[in-house]
């Protein structure tokens, strides 16, 4: 049955489906200004849409008493659990969803204590982070990348001058990190680079970031994701979670550049390789309809030193989960209702993404 997989007329059909669903070119990464209106007005009688937003109002109120808690630096890759620096990462890393709350619900109620609070916190980052460089370890800025954007033109110019050169640095840090004899120039790792650097760029609106985001985009499908929908990731590791890590930052950037017209996620590179290709290929995995053992075949010492430490989802031999793609299906949701059903029927609780990934279009 797979020798007859045709991904050219499995995207033709995507693309079909799409169309039908009215969400071909409707849907970005950020709202709309009248996605936003939607939203406000939902507020008042979708119990699902009232559910999310109180989830993002408890943190947004939560960090309106916190105080941020800046690092040097973020240090997580190639750690084990248990490391005193990933341990304290990871504390500092939860103001970035802090940021995110508390921008998104400015952007619902026009309370302006919530972008100014937003504002404080990615200042206080700004003055105390060095960059690293380190895509696994500044990924998790996501939350506060896609935040800044949203309160960026409402803070006081002296606070985003000091933001804007924080981000520019990560940028800059990212791309003059990537060195190309290394694995980390093709695999997860410049999936998460190019994220950083694209949604930078849109945050800064700084088209020489955007532009190098969406060339490197289309050579890491070439470069990284096969015809058959596998990527180098699950080739090396044998794990269907390093290819749904791999994916995650890619299906984002493609729906920030949908804000330009493009449709990237159904983007065919010249041997067949697409990202709407290689998450159809994870599906029946997701479904319960193949299984698969996790790091069985691992070519990375690291796999096993974590299973040693007996890390949850890390542990070779394990069943792969499908809870673990429940933040790519939330995003490929955008593009493909058969994702947005599975992430309905994975997620117990309905979250942000999901939301935002199946507003109506513009």
């Amino acid at each position: 049955m797979l020798g007859l997989y045709s991904p050219r007329l499995s995207i033709s059909v995507a693309l079909l489906l799409a169309v039908l669903c009215g969400s071909v070119g409707a849907q970005t990464l950020w709202p709309t200004t009248a996605q936003w209106q939607q939203l406000r007005t939902a507020m008042a009688s979708d119990a699902q849409v009232r559910q999310v937003v109180a989830a993002q109002r408890r943190i947004a109120d939560q960090a309106m008493q916190a105080a941020p808690q800046p690092i040097v630096t973020l240090s997580t890759g190639g750690l084990l659990q248990g490391d005193a620096r990933k341990q304290k990462t990871a504390t500092s890393i939860k103001d970035m969803d802090k940021i995110q709350a508390l921008a998104v619900l400015y952007k619902l109620t026009d309370d302006a204590r919530y972008a100014a609070r937003a504002g404080e916190f990615l200042d206080a980052w700004a003055g105390i982070n060095e960059p690293s460089g380190q895509p696994i370890d500044e990924t998790g800025l996501e939350p506060a990348i896609f935040g800044y954007r949203l309160i960026r033109a409402d803070l006081p110019a002296p606070t985003r001058t000091r933001i804007d050169l924080w981000m520019h640095n990560i940028a800059r840090a990212e791309i003059n990190s990537r060195v190309l004899k290394r694995p980390t120039a093709t695999n997860n790792w410049h999936s998460h680079r190019l994220k950083l650097v694209g949604l930078i760029g849109y945050a800064l609106a700084d088209t020489r970031l955007i532009d190098e985001a969406k060339q490197g985009f289309h050579t890491q499908i070439i470069d990284n994701l096969r015809p058959d929908g596998s990527s180098i990731d699950f080739i090396e590791r044998d794990a269907l979670s390093y290819h749904v890590y791999d994916l995650r930052p890619l299906v984002t950037l493609a729906l920030a550049f949908a804000e330009d017209g493009d449709d990237d996620y159904h983007w065919q590179a010249p041997n067949g390789a697409s990202l709407a290709n290689s998450v159809s290929w994870l599906l029946p995995y997701v479904r319960g309809e193949k299984s698969h053992a996790e790091f069985a075949g691992s070519r990375v010492p690291f796999d096993k030193a974590r299973s040693d430490n007996h890390e949850k989802g890390h542990e070779i031999g394990a069943a792969y989960d499908p809870q673990n793609a429940l933040p790519l299906l939330e995003l490929a949701a955008a593009y493909d209702p058969a994702c947005a059903a599975l992430a309905r029927q994975l997620g117990s609780t309905p979250h942000l993404r999901l939301l935002l990934s199946t507003l109506k279009g513009a």
